[in-house]
């Protein structure tokens, strides 16, 4: 088992949904910061635990990190354990450590009382909201077994399937450690576990998040990928209406989110056989998709589009995905090419789960569904000077904007093979969007391509689209150097930093910290500062994984 072991900034250290108990609201959640081993746990005031080491890195996963002088785990949701030679320490911005004696020292934030406790060469970080039982737990729990501990979180990979390929089999670990520490337990009026972005600096559950992460976390844990699905339809308000980022049951926002939903649940039905779980999600899905149909096509001819808030320069269309796509510059209202292909595609797949589940009449509705919607796409958002799909604005020009939303009636099995073989030569032209890390979010040749999210940059969930859109027309040799690059790219920055990253840098130069996102970055990449490419990410490890496992 070759698990990842570079230690860096950017690595998130957490107490997962998977091993017992973790809260949203009241989080323990760490980054990993430059110096070994430091870990800044996210409060208002922020608090370090510095444990001195020099010795070799063996690991570093998201709840342990062994090095061969020191080692830091997460015990359960309020305490940290660990071993070393040289004493840890805690600290806070702004608040002075009362330091008992050599062996107990002790901070009192707005929040929570933090005991830090040393025995021997071990020693427990404990939070509670009262001093005396912090203090009292960290003595108790510095005096665990931690070499048990350690084998237990061992045994959580051991048990997992093996890699498939030697070149990744660090790159494969990494993504199972994400996923892990990306789930929480039942809270918040959840009654089952769900799954965030990033536990810092997002910490909510996103609607097509959550699916992609049920398609990748299927592999290997199918029931934790149902409750990842079922928890975002908890959220279903009587409407049929989903939103697309949840705190809880009853606080989320008031945009939804890309159709994926059948797709993901399709997905997991392939890999686990269970018509259970169709009978029991098929009437949301259905609903969510009727409620699209007739709440997103304001000027009715059949195409979809995007609730686009034109006063927010930086984040226009966060209901598309694509927070700050040139694509939404525009001051009109766009017939989307985005919403209208997802909408195919889930629109088909519901129909292959009513077939499965022999509902005929529900199956055909939604194939007739499918085949208007495509019927439009190509009569309205096909250009054909550029060969490509682009947006149509509500007054009847199409925007000439290509974007890697341009190549979704790949995906949707939309276009004709004709169609398909001349979107397919955009992708391997060098002025468009042939760039050393395909595919980039806007084409080269638009003004605004930089590195700045999705005004350039390159994202996992996109290329993964593109690759199986390929595949639907027998383009199979460019889906495979398509996947081919991405994996090379995330690898190449993984043995760089020891992360997986939100977005990449298409001209393939950039370590991702150093990207744009929503403005340029500091010197030193810190989110507490400003949002820099979000490292350990979890649908990037999720559709890593999953093109990993690829076996096309």
């Amino acid at each position: 088992m070759n698990l990842p072991d570079l230690y860096g900034y950017g690595n998130l250290f957490a107490f997962s949904g998977i091993d017992g108990e973790n809260s949203h609201d009241e989080d323990f959640a760490g980054v990993t910061m430059n110096e070994k081993i430091s870990v800044r746990f996210d409060f208002n005031h922020p608090v370090t635990l510095f444990v001195p080491s020099e010795g070799k890195t063996q690991f570093v996963l998201s709840d342990i990190i062994k090095c061969d002088d020191a080692l830091v785990l997460f015990h359960d949701n309020d305490t940290v354990i660990g071993r070393s030679e040289k004493a840890p320490s805690i600290s806070a911005s702004e608040i002075n450590t009362e330091i008992v004696n050599e062996n107990l020292s002790i901070l009192e934030t707005d929040c929570f009382f933090f005991a830090l406790f040393r025995f021997g060469e071990a020693f427990a970080l404990c939070r509670n909201k009262k001093k005396e039982k912090a203090v009292e737990n960290a003595k108790e729990k510095s005096k665990l077994d931690i070499d048990l501990l350690i084998e237990k979180k061992l045994e959580y990979y051991r048990r997992l399937p093996k890699c498939p390929n030697e070149k990744f089999e660090k790159l494969y670990y990494k993504c199972l450690s994400i996923n892990k520490v990306n789930v929480y337990s039942p809270h918040n009026g959840f009654d089952c576990r769900w799954t965030t972005p990033d536990r810092l600096p997002h910490k909510h559950m996103w609607l097509w998040d959550s699916m992609f992460h049920a398609m990748a976390i299927v592999n290997y844990n199918p029931d934790l990928a149902k409750e990842a699905i079922i928890a975002v339809l908890e959220c279903q308000q009587d409407n049929g209406f989903i939103p697309h980022a949840m705190k809880s049951r009853n606080d989320f926002s008031k945009i939804t989110q890309p159709q994926v939903i059948a797709w993901a649940i399709l997905e997991v039905f392939k890999k686990t056989g269970d018509k259970d779980f169709l009978l029991r999600t098929k009437d949301a899905v259905s609903s969510f998709l009727i409620w699209f149909m007739e709440n997103r096509d304001l000027n009715g001819n059949g195409l979809l589009e995007w609730e686009t808030d034109f006063s927010n320069v930086r984040c226009r269309c966060d209901e598309s995905g694509m927070d700050n796509s040139p694509r939404f510059d525009t001051t009109e209202r766009l017939d989307a090419i985005d919403s209208s292909s997802f909408m195919v595609h889930d629109c088909n797949c519901m129909a292959e789960i009513y077939g499965i589940l022999g509902e005929e009449e529900n199956e055909k509705k939604f194939r007739a569904i499918a085949e208007d919607i495509s019927s439009k796409i190509n009569e309205l958002l096909w250009d054909e000077k550029l060969g490509a799909y682009t947006d149509r604005t509500f007054s009847g020009e199409l925007t000439e904007v290509l974007s890697c939303s341009s190549f979704l009636p790949l995906f949707a099995g939309v276009c004709t093979q004709e169609r398909a073989e001349r979107l397919a030569a955009l992708l391997v032209d060098e002025k468009r969007f042939g760039t050393p890390l395909p595919v980039p979010s806007i084409s080269k040749d638009n003004p605004d391509y930089g590195t700045d999210m999705w005004r350039g940059g390159v994202w996992l969930n996109y290329n993964y689209f593109i690759i199986e859109g390929l595949r639907n027309y027998g383009l199979n040799e460019l889906a495979d150097l398509i996947k081919e690059k991405t994996l090379d790219n995330i690898i190449k920055y993984f043995d760089k930093t020891g992360c997986i990253f939100e977005f990449y840098d298409p001209e393939n130069k950039l370590i991702p910290w150093k990207m744009n996102r929503k403005g340029e970055q500091p010197p030193v990449p810190d989110f507490r500062i400003r949002y820099h490419s979000i490292s350990d990410f979890n649908w990037s490890a999720c559709f890593t994984l999953l093109m990993i496992l690829d076996k096309k």
